[in-house]
């Protein structure tokens, strides 16, 4: 009995040995564990590098005289200054050579972006379809800047294309001081006061004799105009036959020089060898330049009590119809044009080319209501028409010049002219149909 109770126990106490000796102890740390991260630790940003701005190079026709060459080119230089990424390349064309260059250009895809033209270039341009309307680059905001009137003559068919940088590009009556105090007040004291004046090497009065834009103001003064209100040419009427009798009665009386185009006339004003001239806004920085303090400024007078009706309208920017499928370049364009026409670039037309501005306050500014130059150039403006852009003025400048040549040099007669000058503008027109 005492040896199996023995047994029983050795057993029991050899289980609990194996169950000691396969049991882990528990180890009782030291130190705490390392916290566990709840977000993965940030990278490192990186900055894409920066794009250069892409470069661009535009080309700008234009066809103002030489006398401004050097104040658009210092304009282009201040632009680039400012836009580095745009260069612009300038060409300077006679009036009639730009048209027909850019007109060639166009249709075979090769043209400049832009042009910087008189606003009657919107008519045969936007008929060929060879350049961009205004409202595919500007907004209205843009354009509320300008004198409703300074827009009016580059609309076609009630599309804008043109912007301007001055308006007027009007004919007004420029007199030296030196030899005739005070402007005349009718063009028949004018034509007394030329005929006084005219002796020795002075030339009483003197304009561009053979050019229609010259004439315009006449025909006007007659009752007439190039164009009716559908455009039609209207030459063969009673107030063109009147106007082209008047304007050879003129050098028939020796009111004006035999021979005088627009050099001849220009020249002999600058040298003091001409009392009075009709000419443009454009040429009064010259004049100034020349003549000082003696240069006078006035409407030319009214003929018959009627007012010399020249023709307004202003310079324009016309773009290339291409550049609307390159982004590029119509950034470049759009950028150039804010740049050519703003406020800053208007008031230094004035104040070195007394150009009235299109620009709504740059009009108002004191340089013009203060300046006998720029006041009396402001009141011919007041007789002025605008221009019409329609493509049938074409017609009529082409049909008019040769005929009023025929009249001054005698080869045919004024009723014999107008009949002429109708019949070349209808064939024309019929051509643009």
């Amino acid at each position: 009995m005492k040896k199996t109770l023995w047994l029983v126990l050795s057993v029991m106490l050899a289980a609990a040995f194996v169950l000691s000796a396969c049991a882990k102890p528990t180890p009782t740390p030291t130190t705490p564990p390392p916290a566990q991260p709840t977000q993965p630790p940030a990278q490192p940003t990186e900055v894409p590098p920066t794009k250069a701005p892409e470069q661009v190079t535009i080309a700008f026709w234009e066809q103002e005289g030489e006398e401004v060459d050097v104040f658009l080119d210092q304009l282009i230089a201040e632009f680039e200054a400012a836009n580095p990424d745009i260069n612009v390349e300038r060409t300077h064309y006679e009036n009639e050579a730009l048209r027909d260059q850019f007109q060639t250009a166009a249709l075979a895809e090769a043209a400049p972006e832009v042009v910087r033209v008189p606003n009657d270039f919107a008519g045969p341009f936007s008929a060929l379809d060879i350049i961009a309307p205004v409202d595919q680059l500007f907004d209205k905001a843009f354009l509320d800047q300008f004198f409703p009137g300074s827009l009016q003559p580059a609309i076609v068919k009630g599309v804008l294309w043109g912007v301007p940088d001055n308006y007027g590009n009007h004919l007004m009556l420029l007199y030296n001081k030196d030899l005739i105090p005070q402007a005349p007040a009718t063009f028949e004291e004018l034509i007394q006061k030329a005929k006084e004046l005219t002796q020795g090497d002075i030339q009483g009065f003197a304009y561009n004799l053979n050019e229609p834009f010259w004439g315009a103001g006449f025909y006007g003064a007659f009752g007439g105009w190039p164009l009716d209100e559908n455009d039609k040419p209207q030459f063969n009427n009673e107030a063109f036959i009147n106007y082209l009798k008047f304007v050879k009665s003129l050098k028939d009386e020796g009111v004006v020089p035999q021979e005088c185009d627009y050099n001849c006339a220009d020249t002999l004003f600058k040298e003091g060898k001409a009392a009075m001239i009709i000419n443009g806004d454009w040429s009064l920085g010259s004049y100034v330049e020349a003549l000082g303090d003696k240069l006078g400024v006035a409407p030319v007078p009214p003929i018959n009590g009627n007012p010399y009706t020249e023709m307004t309208s202003g310079k324009y920017f016309m773009v290339y119809k291409g550049v609307l499928d390159d982004p590029v370049k119509k950034d470049a364009v759009v950028r150039f044009i804010t740049f050519m026409t703003s406020a800053d670039v208007q008031k230094r037309w004035l104040d070195q080319f007394k150009r009235l501005p299109s620009n709504k306050e740059v009009a108002k500014d004191p340089a013009i209501t203060s300046d006998p130059i720029l006041a009396g150039s402001m009141a011919a403006l007041a007789n002025g028409r605008g221009m019409p852009a329609a493509p049938e003025m074409r017609c009529a400048w082409d049909a008019w010049r040769p005929n009023l040549e025929g009249v001054m040099a005698g080869t045919i007669t004024p009723e014999e002219a107008a009949a002429a000058a109708q019949k070349a503008a209808d064939d024309c027109v019929a051509t643009l149909k």
